[in-house]
């Protein structure tokens, strides 16, 4: 008990020490004045609503179907089934490159003078190849890749396809196989030049789809013979856009047009989709109707074909085209150079699969002036 009333006696005596020490208590200050308003801004200036941002969009991408029936019809091409890629990444250096052609990306890069094969997730050509899709977003981009004049791997002068110059980058003489020109060197000169073919030169000639040579009647090679070359092309001077002008013309359904197929089919048979520039002059029916007279240009070439290629077979030069691996490629062997040269303008008018019909002129005298001068004088 005296121990608690001490400790409370000195929680008194410490409260009474402190309250001494505190000073004295200061006067109330003044409040400051509040300061007047500001003006009030003017008010800005309503800005304008954005663009749409699918404006761009629907200039291509619209209700018209067009992509619907383009890409449908490009779907049943050749180039889009995955023909044209079977050697997708294959290049054995610069001369070599397959990827330029079978390949998208190597089309391409081998428009600005490139190549970066093998190539990741390659494709097939496709709308990419042709067009400048999604480079500006508005109806530029349906422009083509290569607008202007390509000149031939073979160095003649080049013909102006004008939307066709699109496809000849491919479809033409591939210079790597006539690289060796000791082969034909002296044609012409009635069959006293041999020259020796071995094993690795069978490829020797013309690679697959040489089109624009045959359709510009030029880098065959042209015997003297009875048969005149002629000065022009009637076909390439009824085309304005060479290759487009036919194989594009307005599709039917998904079988023309961006399918790049000349017929289509109704009915169990094949119909042609001939454009305007043919049915001007050809009217359907008449004496110079365009069906009947492609038939007959078809049956002529064809029967000159099957000649000459008897021609080769039995001089030994060419494999028979049943032999698995090589069909048509040269045998090796000692031949003239008559011979050897026969070989190319055989397989460069077969691989243009036209039957003659691109240039009928030009190639009938190829055809005739070659056989005349294998064949001995009687």
């Amino acid at each position: 008990m005296i121990t608690l009333l001490g400790g409370f006696a000195l929680l008194i005596a410490g409260a009474l020490f402190f309250s001494s020490c505190e000073g004295p208590a200061g006067t109330n200050g003044t409040n400051g004045s509040d300061g007047s308003d500001g003006t009030d801004g003017t008010d800005g200036i309503d800005g304008k609503d954005g663009a749409d941002g699918s404006a761009t969009c629907i200039l291509c991408h619209s209700d018209d179907q067009n992509i619907l029936t383009k890409t449908r019809q490009y779907d049943n091409s050749a180039h889009a089934m995955g023909h044209t890629s079977g050697y997708t990444n294959r290049s054995f250096g610069p001369s070599y490159n397959c990827a330029a052609c079978h390949t998208s990306q190597g089309y391409l890069e081998n428009l600005v003078g490139a190549s970066n094969v093998p190539y990741a997730n390659v494709t097939q050509p496709n709308c990419y190849t042709c067009h400048k899709i999604h480079d500006t977003y508005t109806e530029a981009d349906w422009a083509l890749q290569q607008e202007g004049t390509l000149e031939p791997n073979t160095g003649s002068p080049g013909m102006d396809l004008g939307a066709g110059n699109q496809c000849v980058g491919c479809h033409q003489f591939a210079t790597l196989y006539l690289e060796n020109e000791a082969l034909w060197a002296n044609f012409d000169d009635g069959g006293n030049t041999s020259v020796e073919i071995t094993a690795g030169e069978k490829r020797a000639g013309v690679h697959h789809a040489p089109q624009y040579n045959l359709f510009a009647g030029m880098d065959l090679f042209e015997f003297t013979g009875s048969s005149a070359y002629p000065s022009d092309s009637h076909v390439a001077g009824k085309t304005e856009d060479g290759c487009v002008t036919c194989h594009m013309n307005d599709g039917f359904g998904d079988l023309t047009g961006h399918s790049m197929s000349m017929t289509w089919e109704f009915h169990g048979s094949d119909n042609y989709n001939w454009p305007a520039s043919c049915l001007d002059c050809h009217t359907s029916g008449g004496d110079n109707d365009i069906d009947a007279k492609f038939e007959e240009v078809k049956a002529g070439t064809d029967a000159l074909l099957e000649q000459l290629y008897t021609i080769l077979v039995d001089a030994g030069i060419m494999y028979p085209a049943d032999t698995p691996g090589n069909a048509y490629l040269m045998m090796p062997g000692t031949f003239t150079t008559n011979l050897t040269a026969a070989h190319v303008n055989y397989n460069a008018i077969r691989e243009d699969k036209s039957h003659g019909f691109h240039n009928a002129g030009y190639i009938t005298a190829i055809l005739d002036n070659t056989i005349e001068s294998l064949t001995p004088a009687k």
